[in-house]
């Protein structure tokens, strides 16, 4: 729907870029104008549920389960009071839906609307509008000036973030609440107050939370690779597919039981104990998973490579990377989470260039018992390691506890 605004969008990425502030563009056709109406899109409906405004896939459908939230349109004089309803209709598949009251009086079909959230209001920007437009692009514009103050709320959360995992960490160690690798994360979360999810979207009003042990069981750990993202393939075979096909039986070290399983590091430069390879077709805009070995290469399956860069600025906006040293104790684990690498912003840019350098890589981790047909799997985990993570994520800033 973008490629039909009447205004160049390029010109307005490093605006939002450069000031940290999670933004979606919305272009209204002549028919939902009309009507009224407009298509809640992906990246609206992710903007809103990472800046804690409204989760659409919890959202019943029909006009009785209708939210209204406050809203604001950005003008040359400042910022005018409205509100946008949010809502799933009972016909076509309860698809989500989004209204500003007044619209018509801001805005002509296929104008480009930038959205933001301050505090619990979404703001709105049409950028097609010149005035409007200038005042985004200068640096003293109001608009510009509404844009800093959603940074300074951003910032005023890290700030309360940072504190709150301080406080934890003069607490001194925690006692783990669940068994094995999970537990470095699950207790930090619930320490604060957060509900274990499985969501794709930032831990803490809109940070995202990353944790890893600097020693474990009292002893200095080898250092591992920090996982970005995890995104199965959009096209070509599925990921238990893959491992149907390419995985090997093997016999698990505390497992007695055979499994046909396929963990393993994918990267550019060469073909994996499996023959499987990673190639990039930038002209594509695709990541290839090959299967390669001497005169044969067959493609498996493959990446846009621009949905792997949403997916990094959508996981990655803003991350707090959290150290914690590890010591067994006669009743289980224990945590102190002592150091935090904050980084904000990743360069999609260097995305490519850092898969073509083996900066970053691609585990596989799935298996299947053969016999009771059981898959598990832990997603196709994009990595790289932590001192290499500043090259993608920009200047961090690190706060030791």
């Amino acid at each position: 729907m973008l490629s039909k605004s009447d205004t160049p969008i390029e010109q307005y990425f490093p605006v939002f870029a450069n000031t940290g502030v999670n933004v979606a563009f919305l272009v209204p056709t002549e028919t939902g104008y009309a009507k009224s109406i407009m298509d809640a899109t992906a990246p609206v409906r992710e903007l809103l549920q990472t800046e804690k405004v409204h989760n659409y896939q919890a959202q019943k459908q029909g006009p009785e389960n209708k939210v209204v939230v406050p809203a604001y349109f950005v003008t040359r004089a400042g910022r005018i009071k409205t509100s946008a309803s949010l809502y799933r209709p009972v016909t076509k598949n309860g698809d989500p839906r989004i209204w500003f009251r007044d619209l018509k009086k801001y805005c002509h079909p296929y104008n480009l609307l930038a959205l933001i959230v301050i505090k619990d209001g979404i703001y709105v920007f049409n950028l097609s509008d010149p005035a409007i437009s200038e005042s985004v692009l200068d640096i003293n514009g109001i608009a510009r000036e509404i844009i800093s103050e959603a940074r300074y709320v951003k910032n005023a959360i890290a700030k309360e973030l940072l504190d709150k995992i301080q406080k934890i960490h003069d607490k001194g160690y925690l006692k783990s609440i669940t068994p094995g690798d999970p537990g470095v994360g699950d207790t930090l979360e619930n320490a604060l107050g957060i509900k274990r999810n499985n969501s794709k979207n930032p831990d803490y009003k809109g940070i995202e939370l990353k944790t890893t042990r600097t020693t474990k069981g009292g002893h200095k750990r080898t250092q591992t690779r920090e996982t970005l993202f995890a995104r199965v393939p959009d096209e070509g075979l599925k990921y238990r597919e893959i491992v149907e096909t390419y995985g090997k039986i093997q016999i698990p070290r505390d497992s007695d039981t055979p499994r046909l399983q396929l963990y393993e590091t994918c990267r550019i430069s060469r073909p994996n104990a499996y023959n499987l390879q990673l190639s990039v077709q930038e002209e594509q805009d695709r990541l290839q998973l090959i299967y390669s070995e001497v005169n044969v290469s067959k493609y498996v399956s493959g990446w846009m490579l621009t949905n792997l860069k949403d997916a990094l600025l959508l996981k990655h906006h803003e991350t707090f990377w959290v150290e914690a040293a590890s010591i067994k104790r006669m009743d289980g684990e224990y945590f102190q989470y002592n150091k935090i690498l904050h980084t904000k912003e990743p360069n999609v840019s260097l995305f490519v260039p850092l898969l073509e350098e083996g900066k970053i890589t691609v585990d596989l981790a799935a298996h299947i018992n053969p016999e009771t047909g059981k898959w598990r799997d832990h997603g196709m985990l994009f990595k790289m390691f932590p001192e290499d993570l500043p090259l993608l994520l920009g200047s961090p800033q690190v706060y030791i506890l």
